[in-house]
């Protein structure tokens, strides 16, 4: 843990040394070409946490621990530094975390009561949005089945965050999220649905990252194949 913060401070003090020094690199040769792009990626992902680096104190720091130097901070005030710096960090993310949560709820608040005014869209008592695009024929799996199905999972930007492509997957509906559990025993073998799935149906304010942000509308095209009954090792959609 002390090696990474030590890494992630000695990364981010460099980014916002390039901001404040943006003379052009002189790249000689491949080595110098090299280090520049590890630079340039690893500042590309860590450009949001710049802080306020004295560059006389951070170029003698960095040179006394290239040359092994003793340092002039003591061990401890070095870790009571790192531990501060963590948290600000921390802090930061969870706060950013908590305005994009706040901003997307709105924005899919939005979506789903327009949404459910469109031609063909059912809602459920659950707030479960879905439109029958092919009827199916036969029972009706229950909640505690297992189901062979092919889907295609989108953001409502039609981002593809998931998908079976031309297979099938098996999936224990007891496995998986709220929304498509209730959404799939509404199906017989042979239908398509179209389902739209309010975040607290799906991954709430957490999301799923990378992948999905918080308070997401997860769009799914469900294609129920077969109702397997009780099946081990089925995939799932996560909870």
């Amino acid at each position: 843990m002390r090696n990474t913060l030590l890494f992630t401070m000695i990364v981010l003090f460099s980014l916002n040394a390039f901001s404040q020094n943006q003379a052009k690199a002189e790249l000689k040769d491949k080595q110098d070409s090299l280090s520049y792009i590890i630079g340039r990626d690893v500042g590309s992902q860590l450009e949001d946490f710049g802080t306020d680096i004295r560059m006389p104190a951070f170029t003698a720091g960095m040179n006394q621990a290239m040359t092994g130097a003793p340092s002039v901070v003591d061990s401890a005030a070095a870790d009571s530094l790192r531990r501060s710096f963590a948290e600000n960090v921390q802090k930061k993310m969870q706060q950013e975390q908590a305005e994009l949560a706040e901003k997307n709820k709105k924005e899919s608040d939005t979506f789903l009561s327009n949404n459910k005014k469109q031609k063909g869209v059912k809602v459920t008592s659950s707030g479960l949005q879905y439109k029958v695009i092919e009827k199916g024929s036969g029972p009706k799996p229950t909640t505690t089945d297992s189901v062979k199905v092919s889907y295609k999972g989108m953001l409502t930007d039609s981002t593809v965050f998931d998908s079976t492509s031309s297979d099938q997957a098996t999936l224990d509906l007891q496995r998986t999220i709220p929304g498509i559990a209730e959404g799939i025993q509404l199906m017989s073998e042979g239908a398509m649905y179209r389902f739209f799935v309010p975040p607290d149906l799906a991954y709430g304010a957490t999301g799923a990252p990378p992948v999905i942000p918080p308070n997401s509308v997860l769009i799914f095209d469900i294609t129920l194949q077969q109702i397997l009954g009780k099946e081990k090792n089925a995939s799932q959609i996560s909870r």
